[in-house]
């Protein structure tokens, strides 16, 4: 095992030394802005020193998780302590008769107690003690009585529990600045509680992605051919949403073995999972729209061939639309032009979006209210908008449109802001209740309501039974479209900013919660639902509200987030959590700066 040390005076000042000496000392303290980057340069060109740096975290990882560790008895502890007083008995049996001799001689002797009982008690004392005594839950563990796998191994340690999940994705920079997409498998978890999974992705090779600058929000394509890639602008360049292609997966070359003594004149090798740079940088990326700012998410049709996302002028000058982008199309289009349009998700083939209405204040006149709406959805300066007794009050509308047509379904129920729907078509989340406006009518909050579970009417008619007669009219009797009105809260406390996402079976929810309307760090949830009764399985706690970035990805088998900068001390890491029934575990990366979750 490697460890840390700190670099003494008389130290060999060679270049690996070096980097060795930095990579151990950013370990325990700040190291300065010249001595980073000279240490990127030099992992930049050295493999070696990059594996030692790779190994120093993946030990300091390991020896962190052992504190999370409680000690689990041998399941054969206690018949292996009850032969050993069986077999003491017996011979003190067999010695009864001197034993007791001596003892009257002893003239008062205490009998003595056999060794091999008190270890054994001993041994029984320690570990029931330390089963008992629960040890203290760091941030976002398990508590008491949630469900996870403990399997224990020969020496009494936990081990992995197998998973069916698929590959995670995320993106990462790399030590010159560039960036990677890294794919890895989940097919192995450990008990949250107790850890003891070796870091994920540790041996795998990322692909380069050119970003652009300084990416905001990213997602990637069903396929996963391309990432659609929000990037900020510098100086008088606008914001930018790009379309970048994902490279194929390639083999990493293995250099061939240097049979001739080294050429100490020439320059550091380029190291050989370095991209091939092209000419300008853009190959093969595609710009759909610049100068906008994206709010919320943005996402993939199921079958990959359409984008929808919604975002307002970078200069914030009006309110957003929902833009839609076709692929193989030059530019995204904005299909609304009221600037209160919020996309919320993909249900089959068609978009959920949310609108707002302003709410008629007391002693305002209908031609009043009427006059401010429209002056709030035009490209009036949010001064002459603004209204003088406080910001106005919005009440949300929702509708489902066809990308292709573009042909509206209105939801039935009102009140009804931001609605994900499960790909079964069986549940759906979203904020039932109202939204209060800042005083230039652009940015909008919570206001009155709860974020709600419901079950979600796909507007069928239900089968004619024969009794009914022929002369029975079949959309009479068919629901509206939308929530059916049962709703029940999904999370207690104040809600400021919300995400859910459904897995692929409807019965795993992920809720992201945070307490301020512009945080990007909140509290991630996952509940058990029961697809038969349409509640929330109250007895299962697997993952109850741990510190995370606002993107996550859901999938069959897993939940997926970015853990925020600080956590114990630590980096970023990209933290799994997956299942297998009810059996919970979790695995994670190294810790590494500006991590982006993708897949």
């Amino acid at each position: 095992m490697t460890l840390p040390f700190r670099r003494r005076h008389h130290d060999d000042e060679s270049a690996h030394d070096r980097a060795r000496a930095l990579t151990s000392r950013e370990m325990i303290e700040p190291i300065s802005e010249s001595e980073e980057s000279w240490l990127a340069g030099h992992l930049d060109v050295c493999a070696e020193c990059r594996r030692d740096r790779e190994a120093y975290l993946a030990d300091r990882l390991l020896l962190r998780s052992l504190r999370d560790r409680s000690p689990e008895p041998p399941r054969d502890l206690w018949a292996r302590t009850s032969a050993a007083l069986d077999r003491e008995s017996r011979s003190r049996s067999a010695r009864g008769g001197g034993a007791r001799s001596r003892e009257g001689l002893g003239g008062g002797r205490g009998r003595a107690f056999p060794l091999g009982a008190a270890a054994g008690v001993l041994i029984m004392v320690v570990v029931i003690g330390a089963s008992i005594v629960q040890p203290n839950l760091l941030p976002g563990q398990s508590p008491a009585g949630t469900k996870t796998a403990v399997l224990p191994s020969a020496g009494g340690q936990p081990t992995p529990f197998e998973i069916a999940a698929g590959h995670v994705g995320w993106v990462r920079p790399t030590s010159n600045g560039s960036w990677e997409l890294v794919f890895s498998d989940v097919d192995a978890v450990c008990p949250r509680t107790l850890g003891g999974c070796q870091p994920l992705g540790e041996d795998v090779h990322g692909r380069p992605v050119n970003l652009g600058n300084a990416p905001t929000s990213m997602t990637i394509s069903p396929n996963e051919d391309r990432l659609v890639v929000e990037s900020l602008g510098a100086g008088d360049a606008p914001n930018r949403i790009l379309v970048v292609p994902v490279p194929a997966e390639t083999a990493v070359p293995t250099a061939e073995p240097n049979t001739t003594s080294p050429d100490t004149t020439a320059g550091p090798a380029a190291s050989p999972a370095s991209p091939e740079p092209t000419s300008d940088g853009t190959a093969g990326v595609v710009e759909i729209a610049s100068g906008i700012t994206v709010i919320g998410d943005t996402a993939y049709s199921e079958n990959g061939q359409w984008l929808a996302f919604s975002a307002r002028p970078s200069d914030s000058q009006s309110g957003p639309d929902l833009y839609l982008w076709h692929v193989g199309d030059p530019a995204a289009v904005p299909v609304t032009k009221d600037h209160r349009t919020y996309f919320s998700a993909w249900l089959g083939d068609q978009v959920l979006a949310s609108r707002l209405e302003i709410v008629e204040k007391p002693g305002e006149s209908a031609a009043a209210a009427t006059a401010t709406a429209t002056a709030a959805t035009t490209d009036a300066s949010p001064a002459a908008t603004a209204e003088a007794d406080g910001p106005p009050e919005a009440r949300p509308t929702s509708f489902l449109i066809d990308p292709a047509t573009l042909a509206r379904t209105e939801l039935a129920q009102p009140d009804v802001w931001l609605p994900v729907v499960d790909r079964s078509a069986h549940f759906v989340t979203y904020w039932s209740g109202s939204l209060r406006g800042t005083a230039d009518n652009l940015t909008w909050q919570l206001g009155t309501g709860r974020l709600v579970l419901d079950r979600w009417s796909s507007g069928t008619a239900p089968e004619a039974s024969p009794a009914a007669g022929a002369s029975a009219d079949p959309a009479a009797s068919a629901p509206p479209i939308g929530p059916e009105g049962a709703a029940v809260p999904i999370v207690e406390g104040q809600t400021a900013a919300f995400a859910t996402k459904f897995d692929p079976t409807g019965t795993r929810l992920a809720v992201w919660v945070a307490e301020e309307a512009d945080a990007t760090v909140g509290r991630l949830h996952l509940l058990i639902l029961d697809a038969d009764t349409g509640t929330i399985d109250a007895t299962l706690a697997p993952l109850p509200g741990v510190p995370a970035l606002r993107q996550f990805s859901m999938a069959a088998g897993r939940l997926a987030w970015v853990s925020p900068p600080g956590q114990d001390g630590q980096e970023s890491s990209v933290q799994v959590l997956g299942w297998s029934h009810d059996n919970f575990g979790e695995i994670r990366t190294i810790p590494a700066k500006e991590l982006f979750i993708v897949r």
